[in-house]
């Protein structure tokens, strides 16, 4: 049969539209002829949209294609053909992605870390894999969203449309007001209070620090005594432990050559009870006479305001343990080396933890290399320190060796992640912050108090002594109960003693030092 021109122009035009057809919902290489390479397999979680003769890609690269998808005991099982010419290391994990937004799905061999030098051979098996998010989920999760915004407005919509809520929304309003309004004036009716309080801490400050001047010297003393005390207890303990074995021996060899004396002893014994038992008649007699409110003592027992003021006595003794009982005592040694400058720091800590939320922190920091203070005087006209210039600024250094600080703080714990401090650091008045990223969330349990930040700031500058205020930010992680390490950033913001650290610590509960507080009165309201 002879095709007419128009007929081949007709059949050419339909084949052409079936190629660009298929060419443009095709996304990727095409290949003519029988395929080449080394056949793998890739078991997947999901392979939705994936297709044979989807491409498989090796770091944006075509190194092969799907040749069949299958369902192999529950799994799905793609095997993939490579080509010969190249070489895919043998630890990857496959990949299943979109090629842009017709959603076209490939295959992507992505490289893990920790190679052995190793490549894919024709039978591998690729067991990893990893889901990832496409266009579809996407738009799916996008659309999901959208219903729930258009939810809530249309719930928005029917409590604010009608006169009720219009009126419920003005009060609020008028509340959120008239609460700020009441904010503002209870702060400035008591800013003189804080102010006085402020003044009061700064008084306090000179004379601890003044105390700590004079004593130095006996504060020093007490350190090297207790140190001591304390290497004595450890080379006499054996010696201790060895007496009371002797005393135990001894003890024994008593008991065993004694016997015939302990048999006069039982002897006696049966004599001392009968005799007890008269004892116990009189006191019998004289007990039920006290029942009876006969005497001095009877009268004394049976009067009913002894007896209350006895048993409220007795409620305030017991109160007063169960208080001390809830305190804990945490005695705190820590080392910090200073690594620009060189210095070392000490610190001597006392944590009082009356309850969870809130503790009082005691301490001396020692300083072995000094303290440096520095004064700034600016005069105008004739200088009183020599110079010939008509102004300027008088700069004098006075260093302090073997300075003792003193700490002083009190700190309340928020939503259980940040404790706020505020006190005496180094002698000197501020403030401070410790956060604690990892005490929520479902591995709270394990990592409570783990990892702590840290930011202090204090010696604030004054007119004779214009710096910028002492800054330090650390970092602290506990390996135990008892030891942990930090490191940070101290006093940053002045060049001549900034410097970075790093450093050490040990922590103890010491149950004993509660005992030592039954003497003082217990405070109101603790």
């Amino acid at each position: 049969m002879k095709l007419g021109l128009e007929a081949k122009v007709g059949f050419f035009v339909i084949v052409s539209l079936i190629v660009l057809g298929y060419m443009t919902t095709k996304v990727g290489d095409f290949n003519f002829g029988k395929d080449k390479g080394y056949s793998i397999k890739a078991v997947l979680n999901n392979a939705s949209g994936l297709n044979t003769d989807a491409p498989v890609k090796f770091k944006g690269v075509n190194v092969g294609k799907v040749k069949n998808i299958s369902l192999e005991d529950g799994k799905v099982v793609a095997e993939m053909l490579i080509e010969d010419k190249y070489k895919i290391p043998a630890k990857v994990r496959v990949i299943v992605r979109s090629s842009g937004f017709l959603g076209e799905k490939y295959a992507e061999l992505e490289e893990l870390p920790n190679q052995t030098g190793e490549y894919l051979a024709a039978g591998s098996i690729v067991k990893d894999t990893k889901d990832v998010t496409d266009f579809d989920q996407l738009g799916n999760k996008l659309g999901d969203i959208a219903d729930d915004i258009k939810a809530i407005t249309a719930s928005l919509r029917d409590v604010l449309a009608t006169s009720e809520g219009k009126e419920n929304m003005k009060v609020t309003l008028d509340n959120i007001r008239q609460t700020t309004d009441v904010l503002k004036n209870i702060m400035a009716y008591n800013e003189a209070r804080i102010n006085a309080v402020i003044k009061n801490i700064e008084a306090i400050t000179v004379v601890v620090k003044n105390m700590a001047t004079d004593n130095q010297e006996n504060i020093n003393q007490l350190l090297a005594n207790l140190k001591d005390v304390s290497q004595t207890l450890k080379e006499q303990t054996p010696q201790i432990a060895g007496k009371v074995n002797s005393i135990t021996g001894n003890i024994d060899n008593l008991v065993t050559g004694s016997k015939g004396n302990l048999e006069d002893s039982i002897k006696n014994i049966k004599t001392v009870t009968a005799k007890l038992e008269k004892t116990v008649d009189n006191i019998n007699s004289i007990t039920d006479k006290i029942n009876k409110g006969e005497g001095t003592i009877g009268k004394l027992v049976n009067d009913n305001q002894t007896v209350d003021n006895i048993n409220e006595t007795l409620k305030g003794v017991r109160n007063l343990f169960t208080k001390m009982d809830e305190f804990k005592f945490y005695l705190n040694f820590e080392g910090e080396k200073l690594m620009d400058t060189g210095e070392t720091k000490g610190y001597f800590k006392l944590k009082i933890q009356p309850k969870p939320d809130k503790y009082y922190l005691l301490g001396l920091a020692s300083n072995p290399d000094g303290k440096s203070t520095t004064t700034y005087t600016t005069w105008s006209g004739t200088s009183p320190y020599g110079s010939t210039s008509s102004g300027g600024t008088y700069v004098e250094t006075k260093r302090k060796e073997n300075s003792i600080t003193f700490i002083a703080q009190y700190a309340k714990r928020f939503m259980d992640m940040v404790d706020l401090r505020i006190g005496l650091m180094e002698s000197e008045f501020g403030v401070g912050a410790d956060y604690f990223p990892f005490n929520k969330g479902k591995n709270a349990e394990k990592y409570k108090d783990k990892f702590v930040v840290s930011f202090d700031a204090y010696d604030f500058s004054t007119k004779s002594s214009p710096r910028d205020p002492h800054l330090k930010v650390k970092g602290q992680y506990n390996f135990t109960k008892n030891l942990y390490v930090n490191a940070g950033y101290d006093d940053f913001l002045n060049k001549d003693t900034r410097s970075t650290f790093v450093g050490a610590g040990l922590i103890f509960l010491d149950d004993d030092l509660k005992y030592l507080l039954g003497k003082i009165p217990s405070l109101p309201g603790n």
